[in-house]
Parts: structure tokens; C-alpha cells; sequence
């Protein structure tokens, strides 16, 4: 009968087997020679048979040994492939993350992001699908997505949602307009001009025509689009003004293709990261999530 083997045994012994002296492999073992020689001698016992001859200072393996030993150091290999694996892990060497997001951020700021991400983290792999917010809810609610970005006033039991920004909404106009000389745009500025305005399936549409109405502005309206980008696009070519979500906004600015001034009275309007409700976030996900914050920060003070 096979009695039990321990792994501290197979290790004394794939030790002897490559120094060839029960001296060499306590020292690699940061054991002593008596432990090492007991170790042998019970892992013979249990295997039922012998595994070194002694000539002279050295010991030889059997025939037996030389084939255990194959084994071993394919065992072995297995370990070593697995602990690096671990610390590739461990260290944001290896892993993947699957990101879904509004428009408004997936077209920009989040490509900048995971840019920003995989250039200091290379071993990791993004993946990142746009969608409409109520899509990335989906998304999220089948528990395949680590991240969700966007923009909702409902709720799914799977998923968890929590404000990750807030920040007031901004009118867009081309650059050169008469009113890029204010500071601040109220819903009088808005009477009878050229406005680009979102399609009235998007609930920011009703908020912007309430903003507008509490001044008895009525804008003339010249084209509607779903995403805030093709909006600030018309608004650059010079169609008219606008009234957009402020990531959007901040990035046409920066980039001096329309101008962007703050509302009055404020408009605020807020950005939802959506997690799975069933995990904790990864340890990347999580690193990543860092990164975003610190964008959204940086971003909105510009």
C-alpha cells in the first residue's frame, strides 16, 4: 500500500537529484543535512523502492529515481508556469477588462482613458463597446462587463449605480459668435437664434426645453441629433447653438473647434458608473477606475 507522499519530500528529492549531495540540496532547501537524508529515506519507504545508490560523496539515482524525476519536473514546470501567472497578476501584468459606455464618453474621453491605462499598464486588455445608457445598463445586468458609463434616472437589481461625476451643462457655440463675449449664457441669449437641439427621444431634451421656457426664450430650431458629438460637429460647421452634457463640451473646446460657456441658472447634469451587484470590482477594474476619476477632475477644470 502507497503510503502518503508530501510535497516537502518531492522537493528534498528533485534537490538531490540536481546537486547530487544530500549536503547541496539542504543548503538550497534552507533545511539541515539530517532532515534532508530523513525526508529520502521516507519518501523511499513510501514509494517501495530505492532511489539513490551512494558512490563515494555522490549519489547516484536509479533507474527508478531518473524516471520519478520526470515526472517531478514536469510538476514542477506546472508550479512555475502557475507562480508567474500569480505575479503577473499580481503586478497588472496580465488581465482584461471589459468597459461599456455612453457616447458622450466612449468617443472620447473613455478612448483617451484606456489609452492612458494600457500605456502605463501593458499587459492588460481592454475592450470597449458604446452604447446607449439604457444598452449599458443591459450590458451590466448580464454580469459579462466589468464597467458601465452612463447617464439614468432608473435602476436594475443586478447592477449597482453610483454617481461618478456631476457637473453643470454648457452652451455650445461656434467660435466667433457675439455671445462668446459672455461669461455665462441665460435662456434670453437663446431667443429666436439658430439652435441644434437633441432628438426628443433623449431626456436631456426636456430639461434643456424647460431651461429655455422658464425664460420664455423660444430658439429656432434647425437641426436635431442624438449625440452630443454630432451636435457640437453643426455647431462648429455653424449651424447654431447649443445646450450639450459637459465632457463633450470641455473636449470640442480644448480642441478650439467651438466655444463652451456655463448656464444660467445651472444645469447640472451627472455621469453613473454601473458595476455588476453580483462581484466586487477587480483589482483592475478598480486601478482603472482611479485613472477615470482623476480624468474627470482634471477635464472639468480645464
Amino acid at each position: 500500500m502507497l503510503h502518503r507522499l508530501t510535497h516537502r519530500q518531492i522537493e528534498a528529492f528533485r534537490a538531490v537529484i540536481e546537486t547530487g549531495k544530500v549536503t547541496a540540496a539542504a543548503h538550497a532547501l534552507n533545511t539541515t543535512q539530517p532532515s534532508v537524508s530523513r525526508m529520502i529515506s521516507d519518501l523511499e519507504g513510501a514509494a517501495g523502492f530505492g532511489l539513490f545508490e551512494r558512490r563515494g560523496r555522490q549519489l547516484v539515482p536509479t533507474p527508478e529515481a531518473l524516471a520519478l524525476y520526470e515526472e517531478v519536473e514536469r510538476s514542477f514546470v506546472g508550479l512555475a508556469e502557475i507562480a508567474r501567472v500569480v505575479d503577473d497578476i499580481r503586478h497588472f501584468r496580465r488581465g482584461s477588462l471589459l468597459v461599456a459606455g455612453m457616447p458622450a464618453l466612449a468617443l472620447k474621453f473613455l478612448p483617451d482613458a484606456i489609452a492612458a491605462f494600457i500605456k502605463a499598464e501593458p499587459g492588460i486588455t481592454v475592450s470597449l463597446r458604446a452604447r446607449s445608457s439604457q444598452a449599458v445598463l443591459r450590458h451590466l445586468s448580464s454580469q459579462q462587463f466589468d464597467l458601465g458609463f452612463a447617464a439614468l434616472d432608473a435602476d436594475h437589481p443586478a447592477v449597482t449605480r453610483r454617481p461618478i461625476c456631476t457637473a453643470p451643462m454648457q452652451a455650445v457655440l461656434p467660435v466667433g459668435h457675439p455671445l462668446e463675449s459672455k461669461d455665462r449664457l441665460e435662456p434670453g441669449d437663446f431667443h429666436d437664434q439658430p439652435f441644434v437641439a437633441l432628438g426628443a427621444e433623449i431626456a436631456t431634451r426636456s430639461e434643456t426645453d424647460v431651461f429655455l421656457a422658464a425664460g420664455g426664450a423660444r430658439p429656432r430650431i434647425v437641426a436635431e441629433a442624438q449625440l452630443s458629438a454630432s451636435i457640437c460637429e453643426l455647431v462648429a460647421a455653424g449651424a447654431g447653438l447649443s445646450i450639450v452634457e459637459p465632457v463633450t463640451a470641455a473636449n470640442f473646446a480644448a480642441a478650439g473647434k467651438v466655444v463652451a460657456r456655463p448656464l444660467h441658472p445651472e444645469q447640472p447634469f451627472r455621469y453613473d458608473l454601473l458595476l455588476p451587484a453580483s462581484r466586487e470590482p477587480s483589482r483592475v477594474a478598480a486601478r482603472f477606475l482611479d485613472l477615470v476619476e482623476a480624468r474627470f477632475a482634471a477635464l472639468l477644470n480645464r
